[in-house]
């Protein structure tokens, strides 16, 4: 984090008072730290300063009752479906866009073309709403080509079910954190790494690095135009996991 922002957050209360050196540089302690980590995972989440200093206070002081604290979580999740509402409302609308553009072809015998939009509607757009997320991801990577359609990832990938995980945006890319301080989950994406090291549909981009932070995790940062394949490949691992009933490790 920027210097400046630190001392912003300083300022406006969020943080206590640094003690200094004798050279006048701050000196911030473990609770800062966590302070300052809780403040970045707040505003990725879309909660305002002011109502990130509300979470913030009551956190600190273990009270996760105070009904202010609870208002804020609840708009803040109602925002959020708000907004996958809308997308899911736009991905139904396009699946009965299409479905009306065929049915509002000729009645004669159908040629190559249209059997070929016939079964991209039986894939993606029939009851959108109710359609599997594997399903659709499974779609999004036969359509992209991607690596991560391999047997060797795919086996891969069945090692890491269930495991905790947490994602967030990072300019045109994603950060996704791994909860794990197994040693075999982080050889499993280095090796996820090195074999999407060779997919032309993540270049420029892809996995840039995997990176072990003590005490959370294994850290990925993928980015590029097809970046948000990883995130959804990360999500349907753990959601497919938790739906499955098997135990949660985070």
């Amino acid at each position: 984090m920027r210097p400046s922002a630190i001392r912003y957050y300083e300022n406006l209360g969020l943080l206590p008072a640094a003690k200094r050196t004798d050279a006048g540089y701050r000196v911030y302690d473990d609770n800062a730290e966590k302070s300052l980590r809780f403040i970045k995972r707040a505003q990725q989440l879309g909660f305002s300063l002011a109502d990130i200093q509300i979470l913030l206070k009551n956190w600190q002081e273990g009270n996760l009752q105070n009904d202010q604290l609870i208002n804020i979580a609840e708009n803040r999740y109602l925002a959020l479906e708000e907004q996958i509402t809308q997308i899911l409302v736009l991905q139904h609308e396009l699946g009965l866009f299409l479905q009306d553009m065929i049915n509002q072809l000729t009645k004669d015998p159908p040629n190559n073309s249209q059997i070929i939009f016939t079964r991209l509607l039986e894939r993606i757009c029939a009851d959108p709403l109710n359609k599997p997320a594997s399903t659709i991801f499974d779609w999004l990577l036969e359509q992209t080509g991607c690596a991560l359609s391999s047997e060797p990832i795919k086996k891969s990938l069945e090692k890491l079910g269930g495991k905790h995980i947490h994602i967030w945006q990072e300019g045109n890319g994603y950060g996704i954190l791994v909860v794990s301080d197994d040693p075999d989950t982080g050889r499993i994406l280095e090796s996820i790494s090195n074999l999407e090291n060779n997919c032309q549909i993540h270049q420029p981009g892809g996995i840039n690095s995997v990176t072990l932070l003590p005490e959370e995790g294994y850290l990925l940062r993928v980015s590029g135009k097809n970046a948000f394949i990883f995130a959804r490949l990360f999500l349907s691992l753990e959601n497919t996991e938790l739906k499955n009933g098997k135990d949660h490790d985070g």
